[in-house]
């Protein structure tokens, strides 16, 4: 039944407000992101992206969107959660994420993060956040949770703001992301881990987004993504926005994408490209080490990094230890090998490779090149 909705007269006359003064994004989201999204992105001069010329574009863009395209959203009942974390485990936008208080946050949380003390971390709050204005209100959440009695309630949106944007920020400024060391890696701990592809623009209960987020949270601050041209670009990469992100450290997926028939051979020949990269590093260190005049304090540290070269755990404590070992070397005498090594240092850190396509791809012109 079709309903006829009065325009005021008034919104004929309607301003934009002006932006607030204490608005802290970064100038490009200001400058650049802010204009495309009002689809005004024609009226940029070329200037405007100096800096940029190189074709990166920075990540972590959809964070600062803040969308409020929901009309109903999850609220959290700490008495009735169980902490299986299926929710955010299933959450296609990472916008509900179980965070770890320590005693200290703890007590200067406010009274409305409520948190329990978590039954797998000991020692640990559990709170259980949401961010309500990039929720997209598909309820996936919800139908996850397995308690009797829902720790989840769908709410209208109106009824939760804005003080339900207010404990997702202190969230985020406040509560450090923790990895959990008690229990085996499952779904209820993975998700305590920052996820690196938050707020995606794809479609409300998405089935793709949750793998992607997952893959990110368990080996993101390492990753390098090759992506075929499709959905996952669009919801990953729509200009202006890039839901790929970096974590406190500022390390991050390293993504591109290529078109449909050729990802299979782009991602293999990344792979290839830093594999042969890492296996001349390896070739220098052990001539180093068989003739070199290097300390044996450095000595020492490239022959734990030869040996765990190709191991992902520990892999970027190794990166650190031979980075500042060769810094510190380096430091004392300019040497042309030591110098040529430290130059790669980028490859110290064992990459994880992943190639993203869909179901058209893998059956068709893709499934070739795989």
């Amino acid at each position: 039944m079709l309903h006829e909705v009065a325009v005021p007269a008034a919104w004929a006359d309607a301003t934009e407000d002006a932006p607030a003064a204490c608005d802290e994004r970064p100038d490009f989201v200001r400058n650049i992101v802010d204009v495309m999204n009002r689809q005004e992105g024609d009226e940029l001069p070329v200037s405007a992206f100096l800096g940029y010329e190189d074709g990166t574009w920075p990540v972590g863009i959809t964070a600062f969107e803040k969308r409020g395209a929901a009309i109903m959203v999850p609220v959290w009942d700490a008495e009735k959660c169980v902490q299986c974390n299926k929710c955010a485990f299933a959450c296609p936008h990472a916008a509900i994420r179980p965070r770890l208080l320590s005693a200290e946050e703890a007590v200067a949380a406010p009274a409305s993060i409520e948190h329990r003390p978590c039954r797998i971390q000991k020692g640990f709050e559990f709170h259980m956040a949401i961010s309500v204005l990039d929720c997209t209100g598909c309820g996936v959440c919800v139908g996850q949770c397995p308690a009797k009695e829902k720790a989840l309630t769908m709410t209208k949106l109106e009824n939760v703001m804005p003080e339900g944007a207010r404990k997702w920020d202190y969230a985020e400024k406040n509560i450090t992301y923790k990895k959990p060391t008690q229990g085996k890696l499952n779904v209820a701990n993975s998700q305590y881990l920052r996820p690196l592809n938050e707020f995606s623009g794809a479609c409300a209960g998405c089935g793709e987004t949750p793998y992607a987020k997952l893959v990110t949270q368990l080996f993101g601050d390492r990753m390098m993504l090759s992506n075929s041209a499709g959905c996952s670009t669009v919801w990953a990469a729509g200009a202006p926005s890039v839901s790929y992100t970096t974590d406190e450290n500022g390390h991050g997926p390293a993504w591109g994408f290529s078109l449909f028939e050729d990802n299979a051979e782009y991602g293999f020949g990344m792979f290839l490209g830093v594999a042969q990269i890492r296996a001349t590093l390896a070739l220098k260190m052990k001539a180093l080490l068989e003739g070199g005049d290097i300390s044996a304090a450095l000595r020492s540290i490239m022959e734990e990094w030869l040996e765990g070269k190709d191991l992902g755990e520990g892999t970027r404590e190794r990166a650190a230890a031979l980075t500042a070992a060769l810094d510190e070397a380096l430091a004392e005498k300019d040497d042309a090998e030591l110098k040529a090594l430290r130059e790669k240092s980028d490859f110290f850190v064992k990459r994880s490779h992943w190639i993203f396509g869909g179901d058209g791809w893998a059956y068709d012109i893709g499934y070739g090149g795989l």
